[in-house]
């Protein structure tokens, strides 16, 4: 009679473990819902954002300090181990550009941009010493 009653409890502890994983396992879930939804949302709101040139662009950006404006712009990335004073390597479209602001900031609008990622470091060493004082690799929306 205790085995079966034993047998019971041990059954029912086991239903109850399982709903109560399974209840987890649907918090897990929405979590992770509201949060992709939470991203969709934070970049459709960036994306609404008019932005009136690159440089309103890249002082969004962490580590990216922006100074001056117009042909005067300078631009500085926080971890870049070039020389005071370099400017970035400025990549558009995966094609190395160079390091002028003036130059990039010509060529492409600011309204077609989808990202900008900013490297520094040892991430900017791919593109060897053009890339020593960091780089900014902006992608554009394809057409």
């Amino acid at each position: 009679m205790n085995l079966s009653r034993l047998l019971k409890f041990v059954f029912i502890a086991f239903i109850g473990l399982c709903l109560a994983f399974q209840a987890e396992a649907q918090d897990e879930e929405s979590k992770k819902k509201k949060k992709k939804e939470s991203k969709e949302l934070s970049k459709e709101a960036d994306n609404t954002v008019a932005y009136l040139s690159l440089a309103d662009l890249l002082r969004r950006k962490a580590g990216v300090t922006v100074q001056g404006q117009g042909s005067s712009t300078k631009v500085f990335i926080r971890g870049g181990s070039g020389a005071a004073g370099t400017d970035p390597l400025y990549v558009l479209d995966r094609v190395p550009i160079g390091n002028s602001y003036s130059q990039i900031e010509g060529m492409v609008d600011v309204n077609d941009i989808s990202r900008i990622n900013i490297l520094s470091g040892a991430d900017a060493s791919l593109y060897g010493t053009r890339g020593m004082s960091g780089v900014i690799e902006i992608t554009t929306k394809r057409k």
